[in-house]
């Protein structure tokens, strides 16, 4: 499995899960599963397995635009936490 995005409606807010791995084919389908009001949208991403270098800086631009993210992997938190590089390409440890 790729990626998969699934959508479910709350009273006040869009909740988003995202299982497997998100990469840059998948950018925009999150994007547009987001919609229009960032603020009103929880990501699930507690089956989200890896994020390329795509896949982060989506993750980065969504919590910037106020998208609440629950259940992520410390991989993940660590990763989209980090200041972004900009040497290019991802920066090896």
């Amino acid at each position: 499995m790729t990626v998969r995005i699934t959508v479910g409606e709350a009273a006040s807010f869009r909740r988003i899960a995202v299982e497997g791995r998100l990469s840059a084919d998948a950018v925009h389908d999150l994007e547009q599963a987001v919609g229009d009001h960032p603020g009103e949208v929880v990501l699930d991403l507690a089956n989200l397995r890896s994020a390329d270098v795509a896949g982060v800086a989506a993750l980065r631009r969504l919590r910037a635009q106020g998208v609440a993210m629950q259940r992520t992997g410390q991989h993940l938190i660590w990763r989209i936490e980090e200041a972004p590089w900009s040497g290019g390409e991802e920066q090896s440890r």
